[in-house]
């Protein structure tokens, strides 16, 4: 029989207040503030507040590693 499976637990802070939740995987974030670093989901879905409005772009995790135009301009 396999050995019981291990489970990790995050080192954040419950989330408080208003959450954002990935429409791919359904996994659970603050909300994202204007001019805050976006999200970056497990899946690869990036989000960003621009301005009010969620924006998302797909950029996949693994090699060659990119970075979403959007982030980059975040970050000037």
């Amino acid at each position: 029989m396999a050995e019981s499976a291990l489970t990790y637990t995050s080192s954040l802070p419950p989330i408080e207040g208003r959450k954002f939740v990935c429409k791919r995987c359904a996994r659970e974030y603050n909300y994202p503030q204007p001019g805050e670093r976006p999200i970056r989901c497990e899946c690869g879905w990036w989000y960003v507040n621009a301005g009010g409005a969620i924006r998302e772009t797909y950029w996949q995790r693994i090699e060659p590693y990119r970075t979403p135009q959007d982030v980059r301009k975040i970050f000037r």
